[in-house]
């Protein structure tokens, strides 16, 4: 039961990301806000699994963010499975320091927002300069998914304490 809790809450937190979020925070002239807490939510994981399980999550769940919000197939699905990957390389080494486990979820979204940026100015998919692009959407998503990951940081940690425990518990009676 616990191994299905985790794709059941990415596919909520999907859900809320692209309805909630747009009706309780307005949108603004001067910034964008752009929700990435699955992104986030799949870094985090990807910590504690590993990179390839953080691929395969970072690659399904792209997809279906350029199947619903984009017009163009595969930049997400790349961008979240590349930079998951990424995010679960040092797991072991960043998994019991709360403070690099920060640092990475925020240079994840950072990497996130600039490779997608790239990506759509390098095919002429977008014209906003940089510094706009800086000021009014990067800045803003980095600060508020950076604070997602702080708050959805501890009860994370605890699920995946209980899903070693069951992991081990499994282990031992084979």
């Amino acid at each position: 039961m616990m191994r299905y809790l985790l794709p059941v809450l990415i596919a909520v937190v999907f859900l809320i990301e692209g309805t909630w979020f747009q009706v309780l925070v307005p949108p603004t002239d001067e910034f964008v806000w752009v929700p990435r807490f699955v992104f986030v939510m799949i870094v985090i994981i990807s910590i504690y699994k590993g990179a390839m399980t953080g691929l395969m999550y970072g690659g399904i769940t792209g997809l279906f963010q350029d199947v619903v919000y984009s017009s163009l197939i595969g930049v997400y699905m790349f961008s979240y499975g590349f930079l998951a990957y990424l995010g679960g390389v040092s797991y072991e080494s960043v998994k019991n320091r709360l403070m690099l486990m920060v640092l990475v979820i925020v240079l994840a979204v950072s990497g996130l927002e600039l490779l997608t940026y790239g990506i759509y100015q390098g095919i002429g998919y977008t014209s906003v300069p940089f510094g706009d692009f800086a000021w009014q959407r990067w800045l803003p998503s980095v600060l508020l998914n950076g604070a997602f990951g702080i708050l959805i940081l501890f009860p994370l940690r605890k699920i995946f304490a209980k899903l070693e425990r069951e992991d081990r518990f499994k282990n031992r009676s084979l």
